[in-house]
């Protein structure tokens, strides 16, 4: 084979390799083209996705002991930072989840942590029911009888837990003092 259709030959499996050649064309490429180059799968960024178990993963979105609640709201109008032991600690805590359609089983749940010793753990079952595929915030509050809890500061960690899928949110803590009775 002489040098000239070695040439040819070469940069013709070149360019099939890198993608060119199948424009149906029957020119043969000469001596003096370059082989497109094609970019390399580092030289692109691609978006980083949410894997799709966290869609679907219960968010908090905020935490506070309040003197009463109610009603959605209550939880930033009736902040508090203390309580008085043996009166009821009311737990505030909101948090959105996306839900597809129909009823969702969570797990609403509170520590109550003094010197990194575990005071109380309370968990409550709850079903909510939406009637449109979406993004969903509740609000509500827990309250827990104080009688027997050490005075000084304490921590109150809020976790939702999604039965189904088994998602749980991250912890969101608050603190707050213990007063004598």
């Amino acid at each position: 084979m002489d040098r000239r259709a070695l040439l040819a030959a070469t940069g013709t499996a070149l360019a099939g390799l890198a993608g060119c050649g199948a424009d149906g064309s029957s020119e043969t490429p000469t001596a003096t083209t370059e082989p497109t180059r094609t970019p390399t799968a580092t030289a692109t960024a691609q978006p980083t996705l949410s894997p799709p178990d966290q869609n679907y993963r219960p968010q908090l979105l905020d935490v506070a002991l309040v003197s009463t609640w109610s009603e959605a709201g209550d939880l930033e109008a009736n902040r508090t930072e203390q309580v008085r032991r043996g009166q009821p600690a009311v737990i505030a805590f909101r948090y959105r989840i996306r839900i597809p359609e129909g009823t969702v089983n969570l797990k609403e749940g509170i520590d109550i942590i003094h010197d990194g010793e575990l005071v109380v753990r309370e968990n409550t079952e709850v079903d909510r029911y939406v009637d449109s595929a979406g993004l969903h915030t509740w609000e509500t509050a827990m309250t827990l009888e104080t009688g027997d809890w050490p005075t000084g500061e304490v921590t109150a960690s809020v976790a939702i837990g999604e039965l189904q899928l088994h998602r749980t949110s991250n912890t969101v803590a608050t603190r707050f003092e213990v007063t004598a009775e």
